[in-house]
């Protein structure tokens, strides 16, 4: 059996299970409560897996490769960050979020968000502000799995991406969210096994078989190339960039409605306890991948080892190490590991995409719920995926790496989450009006900035000194504006059962 005949064959049998499974998770997915939130009856392990795989992702097994390449260290001060965002999380938001999922009838975060605030707009805002950072984020995943597809199968990259979402289509349209976190822990395994595999194969790679001399050959090819930046404290981007990435990954974390959803799923607290200790973890050994990949193909293009990527496709350093630099069985498992973060990423996003159309949008404008919830979120969840794979291609045709794409979408959910949120769900004093005006306010300076930033070509209109993070600008507005306008305004009487689980 030749290289490629295996590696197909693993990432075969790895898509029939993921099929199997959805298939499975229909049969016990009976209700739209079924669909969002697996029941309320999630443990620690598929908990804890959901979160990091969520997390991870295509921007972290394709784009943090990618953003190593390009820049060097500046990249491990989005990755370690992220990580400790889940012990942040689970502080701020675990145990209140598990309260108001005992305590309400809660399918969504804007469900949360309209009880917390007693306002049919929060609801909306969330809403709208959910739909605008699915499409991004899932975008991301899309390309990811189009880069990796387009590369080892040598398609064409619009076929990848619509073979790709057409998987992710076949078990989230009825399996819902079970599908999801079932598949998570299936997913999860593969990309922990591949990724510290992997690691110890790109460090030894480049320090000529022996892994402890890799770190040391590293810093010297990189040095002696001109490129010492790429290896020193802060990397090519420098510390304003870094600074900003600290503040935008690690308070952002509690922003992100992918993970902060599944905090609603624990059937008792001991999951809320644990699973943000396991899910950090696993996230840590994940980004062994991102980190060791990206410097492994970088040194072995400056030794002349491998050709230069060309500009603009830095996210192809992941797929070319993997058919050119490891065994053909590893590399079928870190292929299906690529596409298992990918996926379980792009069925959280669909599912909570859903939600909004078939449950918030309605309440919140309507003044009252649909009608066969479940069968309306099925039909959003197909549609919801047509739209996202639309905007990745339209992405992809302008230039848009990955990672960057992947860092817009975390920045808009948490400039608008972080205030509506982290601090809504801890500080009682917290209005509707500043929630709602924070929430706009990241929206508005997330997009401002980043078109400004891009357009037009030959000479944006501005461009944010020192590389900061445009999330972090934006993440940074709106928490000074949840603030002020909350206290400038008259906030509403809580509802006793509120009060209770904020003090919970």
């Amino acid at each position: 059996m030749g290289d490629r005949t295996l590696i197909l064959s693993i990432v075969g049998g790895y898509m029939l299970v993921c099929l199997g499974i959805g298939f499975l998770a229909a049969k016990q997915t009976k209700s739209s409560k079924d669909f969002f939130v697996a029941g309320k009856s999630s443990g620690i392990i598929v908990m804890g897996f959901a979160a990091f795989s969520t997390i991870m992702s295509g921007f972290g097994f394709i784009g943090g490769p990618g953003l190593v390449y390009k820049y060097g260290t500046t990249s491990l001060w989005i990755c370690l960050p992220a990580s400790f965002g889940f012990a942040i999380t689970g502080v701020i938001l675990a145990k209140r979020f598990k309260a108001f999922a005992d305590l309400f009838d809660i399918l969504t975060l804007p469900d949360a968000v309209a009880i917390r605030y007693n306002s049919e707009t929060c609801r909306l805002m969330a809403g709208l502000v959910i739909i605008m950072g699915v499409i991004a984020y899932l975008g991301t995943n899309i390309l990811a799995f189009g880069a990796v597809a387009a590369t080892f199968f040598g398609i064409d990259f619009t076929v990848a991406t619509v073979i790709g979402m057409a998987v992710v289509i076949s078990y989230a349209v009825f399996g819902g969210i079970i599908a999801g976190l079932y598949t998570d822990v299936f997913q999860g395994a593969i990309m922990i096994f591949a990724s510290v595999a992997l690691f110890f194969i790109a460090i030894s790679t480049v320090g000529d078989g022996n892994f402890f001399d890799g770190p040391r050959n590293i810093t010297e090819v990189f040095t002696a190339a001109g490129e010492g930046d790429a290896v020193g404290a802060w990397g090519v981007l420098g510390p304003m960039a870094c600074l900003s990435y600290i503040f935008l990954f690690k308070l952002g974390s509690c922003g992100q409605p992918h993970t902060t959803t599944k905090l609603f799923m624990p059937r008792d607290m001991k999951p809320v306890r644990w699973s943000a200790a396991l899910g950090a973890s696993a996230y840590m050994l994940c980004a062994l991948l991102w980190v060791s990949v990206g410097f492994a193909m970088k040194y072995l293009v400056l030794t002349g080892a491998a050709e230069p990527l060309a500009l603009g496709n830095e996210d192809n350093a992941a797929p070319a190490f993997l058919m050119n630099h490891t065994p053909a069985w590893l590399a079928g498992m870190v292929f299906a590991g690529l596409f298992a973060a990918i996926m379980s990423t792009a069925d959280s996003f669909l599912n909570i995409g859903a939600g909004v159309f078939v449950r918030d949008i309605p309440r919140a404008i309507l003044k009252r719920p649909v009608k066969r919830e479940l069968l309306w979120a099925r039909i959003a969840t197909f549609l919801l995926a047509i739209v996202a794979t639309l905007f990745a291609l339209w992405a992809r045709k302008h230039g848009d790496l990955i990672a960057v794409l992947g860092i817009f979408g975390w920045g808009l959910f948490a400039a608008a989450f972080v205030p509506m949120v982290g601090i809504g769900f801890n500080w009682k004093r917290a209005t509707w009006q500043g929630a709602t005006c924070a929430a706009i306010t990241g929206i508005v300076v997330n997009l401002g900035l980043d078109l400004a930033s891009k357009y037009p070509k030959e000479a944006p209109l501005y461009e944010v000194p020192g590389d900061v993070s445009v999330g972090a600008i934006a993440l940074m507005s709106s928490i000074i504006v949840m603030i002020l306008v909350s206290l400038a305004t008259k906030p509403k009487a809580l509802d006793p059962r509120v009060e209770e689980a904020i003090d919970f």
